[in-house]
């Protein structure tokens, strides 16, 4: 009853879930959209240095217009709407004052997304590296620091790939430093020498990329030289890498492609292993790759928030079970996360997930339950200030629609689903549908094709998906100390990537599982309005069910009527209780 009396105000602040707290959601949206326009202008085409200073005048206006909007903002609404409280009491105003608030943080926030972008693309477009790619004849020496590993390349010519960051460039005899980042080209046997941290030297061409989210490339000439070897702590990585990769050499075809895969985030035959043959037919893996892709799993092969999660419940779980406090399992799960990092292959969504796991150990510490929407908000917000150029990264943004339509739908469509089906299915049938209904338009950006079969596929393999990152995560950090019982996880890890595999040669195997689809930009607004059609479609047909059950029951209620579910256990039953009475002839 006291709740009933409360004021309207207090009853709609208590007890909002986490999932419906989007009030960070427009800060989100406002940075986001801020970085790429900011991105957009300052990547125009032009002579010299005067391109970025003849779009700084429109930056300098779009700043002026955000902080005067901020200003009167602050400064004239809040406190007339504040003054015009003591008048009219009520939820309105409660409203209209939290509006403003909102309002005037994302003004602040697009000012710093809008500055914090521009500056990065001064002193990109300023780099001496970025000047040499004009001019792709040009051989220089250049010093970098590797931040990946070595892959396999399509390049023809190179054996392998490497992304990292420029330290210094030497032209026309003159060695100027840069901060570029850069995707160096080299070929055997320098692949075999490069590891993740250590700055290497090479000569070779600078030239701008015709593909990918690197914007330079370095085509090595000749050998490379090792400048300075790794830190202490990712050369033990690099160790443990070598070596559960070698122990994977030994698996049959299916495993030595998807084990890393579901372990690392790389396929096993891209990467590069010392002193160990090829493994698999490159044949057969982009075959296997390929019906990953077509069958909508290939998502699989992407670390993401599953790996943080599956440590962040075994780390909580031996809290609970040695009684530690709050305090201790946040200090156990910040130390645990960058070393989780440090080991996985470096991608977009390791770094969505590794700020998000970051931030979320501040409500651990507060003693609250953890809200993924506003989680994730902050984490694009932190993410786009302190590096712009994941605003354009398709990884990034795949990872982020994924996680807001788990946190968002989930939960609600679990419940629908449930009458439905069991339990455990319905919660993988949602999880899996909220998932890529969110982050299909992004796909469609990336690929003008959409899996058919995705959502069978996805559940066939979402129950072995768990114990193969588990087993796949053991196998790695005892590879270096125990080779023989790393031997055996990691095949106990290919028993379950044999369900990856199967589902992808059962759903992806044809070119007829995907269906052509609209490309860029139309295609990703036309998939939007048809999930959305399909959403109001469902939900009018729920009402017309509705009507027509209050048509029924004169407006009582809705009659008594069991789940389809416990219907179809019921008629198994009895079918079976009577086939039990019947007399069959000899």
């Amino acid at each position: 009853m006291r709740a009933m009396t409360a004021p309207a105000c207090d009853r709609e602040h208590r007890g909002i879930a986490g999932s419906r707290d989007l009030r960070m959601l427009p800060v989100a949206a406002g940075v986001w959209s801020a970085t790429l326009l900011t991105r957009w202008v300052c990547s125009q085409h032009g002579s010299g240095h005067d391109v970025f200073w003849q779009h700084g005048r429109m930056l300098q206006m779009a700043c002026l217009a955000v902080a005067s909007a901020a200003i009167f903002i602050a400064l004239v609404l809040i406190p007339l709407t504040m003054n015009g409280a003591g008048k009219h009491h009520g939820l309105a105003v409660d409203r209209a004052h939290r509006m403003l608030y909102t309002l005037l943080t994302v003004c602040f926030a697009i000012l710093a997304a809008t500055l914090a972008t521009a500056a990065r693309s001064l002193t990109e477009h300023a780099d001496p590296v970025n000047m040499s790619a004009s001019s792709s004849t040009e051989r220089v020496n250049l010093t970098f620091t590797a931040h990946s590993l070595p892959l396999a390349t399509s390049m023809g010519g190179y054996d392998c790939q490497v992304d990292g960051n420029a330290r210094s460039i030497v032209r026309h005899d003159v060695r100027r430093p840069s901060s570029r980042g850069v995707r160096v080209f080299a070929r055997q046997p320098a692949c075999g020498r490069i590891a993740q941290q250590g700055d290497y030297a090479i000569v070779g061409t600078i030239q701008a990329a015709a593909y990918g989210e690197m914007p330079i490339w370095v085509l090595a000439d000749g050998d490379m030289m090792a400048v300075k070897e790794p830190p202490a702590p990712w050369r033990a990585v690099h160790r443990i890498r070598m070596a559960f990769l070698q122990t994977t050499r030994g698996l049959d075809n299916p495993g030595v492609v998807l084990v890393p895969g579901v372990t690392l985030g790389v396929l096993g035959h891209d990467a590069m292993v010392h002193c160990a043959d090829g493994g698999v037919e490159d044949e057969y893996a982009e075959l296997l790759q390929e019906q990953c892709r077509r069958a909508g799993i290939m998502h699989l092969m992407a670390v993401s928030g599953g790996h943080y999660a599956l440590v962040g419940t075994l780390v909580m779980g031996l809290g609970a079970r040695l009684h530690w406090n709050r305090f201790v399992k946040a200090g156990a799960l910040a130390m645990v996360y960058p070393m989780l990092t440090m080991v996985l292959a470096p991608s977009r969504s390791v770094t969505r997930a590794m700020l998000m796991s970051m931030l979320s150990l501040g409500f651990l510490m507060l003693g609250r339950r953890r809200q993924s929407v506003h989680l994730l908000c902050l984490t694009v917000v932190f993410g786009l200030l302190l590096d712009p150029s994941l605003a354009s990264s398709y990884g990034f943004a795949l990872s982020c629609a994924a996680v807001f339509g788990l946190s968002t739908a989930c939960t609600r469509m679990t419940a629908w689903v449930s009458h439905l089906l069991p339990d455990r299915l319905a919660k993988l049938l949602a999880a899996s549908c909220c998932a890529q209904l969110f982050a299909g338009p992004v796909q469609i950006l990336m690929d003008n094709e959409v899996s058919i079969w995705s959502l069978p596929a996805n559940l066939l393999v979402a129950p072995f998906v768990d114990a193969a990152t588990i087993l796949g995560l053991c196998s790695l950090f005892v590879a270096w100390m125990a080779p023989g019982v790393s031997r055996f996880l990691a095949w106990a890890c290919s028993q379950c990537t044999t369900v990856i595999e199967y589902a992808a040669r059962l759903f992806g195997s044809e070119e007829s599982s995907t269906l052509a689809w609209m490309e860029g930009i139309p295609g990703a607004a036309v998939l939007i309005v048809t999930e959305l059609t399909t959403w109001a479609l469902i939900v009018c047909i729920g009402d017309l069910l509705r009507a027509y059950d209050d048509t029924v029951t004169n407006g009582d209620g809705r009659p008594m009527r069991m789940p389809v579910r416990e219907r179809l256990t019921q008629w198994f039953e009895h079918t079976l209780e009577m086939m039990g009475w019947l007399t069959w002839r000899r």
